[in-house]
C-alpha cells in the first residue's frame, strides 16, 4: 500500500491490475463524528463516512476510477452504462479525464439535479422510460441486457455499477472499507443504503478482507425491499415485482447483486432493514438540521434504518454504528422547492428589519 498515492491507487495490491490509475482524487473521505445525533440514538457513538465529497459527489468515483482505469487498459474503444444519475456522471468525468467516449442510459424520472451535470460532458445520453420509479423487474431486466449487448457490438467497456456486469470495477468501492479499517476499526456495524446490492456486496467484502468485526446492515425502502426481505426469510428470492417507492438510486426490484450481497451480509453477521420513503426523508432532514451534513435521500437511508433498529433493541448503548453517506444533497433538490418562498426579495432599505426579526425569533 503506497500511502502517498492519488485516489485509489496506494490499494493498488488489492486491487485488478490495471496498469495506471485514471484519477481525480476520490476516496479518502472523512469520517466524521455525529456526536449529537448518536446522544439522541443513545449509541457509545455515531459517525459518518463523507462520500460525497468524492470529485462528483458520490460513491460511484471510486467505481468510475477503477473501471475507466481498466477500460483504458484492456484498449477497448469506450464505455456504455446505465444510471440512476450519480453513475452516469462519475463515468462521464472519468471517461473525459481519460480520453474515452461513453454513453449513459439514464433512469427518465432521475432529479434533474442529476441530469443537468451530464451535459458539460462530450458523452452520448438517452433517458429511458419505464425504469425507477413503478417499474418492473422486467424492464430493469431488459435495459440491462440492451446495454451488455451493445457494450459487446461496439467493444466497449461494460460500466454498470453492479458485480453482475461489471465485477472488476466494483472492487473499486471495496476501498471504502479499507479507509473505514484504518479510520475506526472497531466500528460494530456500517449501514449500507441499498437499491442494486452492488454497494453493499463490495463494502461486506472490504470489512471480510480487512478482518473488521463491523457487521453490515442492508437498508432499503419499503416500497422497494427485495434484499432485506430476503435477508428477513420473507422472500424466495431477493427480488419483486414492483417498486414503489420514490427514493431514486434505490429503486430496483431485481437487484442484479441481490444473492451476492446476502451471501456477504449474512458473513459479516449483519442483517436489512425495511423503512418507509417518508422516514428516510425524515432523516435526511435531521443529518443536516442537527449535524450539517446535507445529503440526497438515498444516503439518509442508513440514519433511518439504524433509528429504527436502536428503537427495535437491535443497537444499543455499547454500539459504535457508521452510516454510509452515498451521495451530497444538491444531487436531488425537488423536495425543497416549495421551501424556496421562504427567501423573499427584500430592498437594500429593507435589510437590517429582517435581520433583526430573525434575531427576535431565537430569544
Amino acid at each position: 500500500m503506497v500511502r502517498n498515492a492519488l485516489g485509489l491507487s496506494r490499494f493498488a495490491d488489492d486491487l485488478p491490475e490495471v496498469g495506471e490509475f485514471v484519477s481525480l482524487g476520490e476516496g479518502d473521505t472523512p469520517l466524521v463524528p455525529l456526536d449529537k445525533l448518536a446522544r439522541r440514538l443513545g449509541v457509545a457513538s455515531l459517525t459518518a463516512k463523507l462520500e460525497t465529497v468524492n470529485p462528483t459527489g458520490s460513491y460511484k468515483d471510486r467505481v468510475a476510477a477503477m473501471s475507466i482505469s481498466l477500460a483504458k487498459r484492456r484498449g477497448q474503444r469506450g464505455w456504455v452504462t446505465t444510471s440512476s444519475g450519480n453513475a452516469g456522471a462519475a463515468m462521464a468525468a472519468y471517461g473525459a479525464r481519460a480520453g474515452l467516449p461513453g454513453f449513459v442510459c439514464l433512469v427518465a424520472s432521475a432529479p434533474k439535479e442529476k441530469r443537468l451535470p451530464l451535459l458539460p460532458y462530450p458523452i452520448g445520453v438517452a433517458a429511458v422510460e419505464g425504469v425507477g420509479n413503478r417499474a418492473s423487474g422486467k424492464s430493469e431486466t431488459g435495459l440491462f441486457g440492451h446495454v451488455r449487448a451493445a457494450a459487446l457490438r461496439h467493444d466497449l467497456y461494460l460500466a454498470t455499477t453492479a458485480h453482475a456486469f461489471n465485477p472488476d470495477g466494483m472492487r473499486g468501492i471495496d476501498t471504502l472499507s479499507y479507509e473505514l479499517a484504518e479510520q475506526h476499526p472497531d466500528a460494530t456495524h456500517v449501514y449500507v443504503p441499498t437499491g442494486g446490492g452492488g454497494l453493499l456486496a463490495a463494502v461486506s467484502r472490504g470489512v471480510l478482507h480487512r478482518g473488521m468485526r463491523a457487521r453490515t446492515i442492508a437498508c432499503q425502502p419499503t416500497g422497494c425491499d427485495p434484499i432485506a426481505r430476503f435477508l428477513a426469510g420473507q422472500l424466495p428470492e431477493p427480488a419483486i415485482d414492483t417498486c414503489t417507492s420514490g427514493i431514486s438510486a434505490l429503486q430496483l426490484p431485481h437487484p442484479p447483486d441481490g444473492l451476492l450481497a446476502a451471501e456477504l451480509v449474512r458473513k459479516c453477521d449483519g442483517w436489512g432493514v425495511s423503512v418507509p420513503d417518508e422516514e428516510i426523508l425524515a432523516a435526511q432532514r435531521v443529518l443536516s438540521e442537527v449535524e450539517g451534513v446535507f445529503v440526497e435521500p438515498a444516503a439518509a437511508a442508513g440514519l433511518a434504518a439504524l433509528t429504527a433498529d436502536v428503537h427495535a433493541g437491535r443497537v444499543g448503548g455499547e454500539d459504535e454504528p457508521v452510516l454510509v453517506l452515498t451521495g451530497a444533497g444538491w444531487k436531488d433538490l425537488n423536495r425543497f422547492a416549495p421551501d424556496l418562498a421562504r427567501i423573499s426579495p427584500l430592498g437594500l432599505d429593507e435589510v437590517p428589519a429582517a435581520i433583526d426579526a430573525w434575531h427576535g425569533g431565537l430569544d
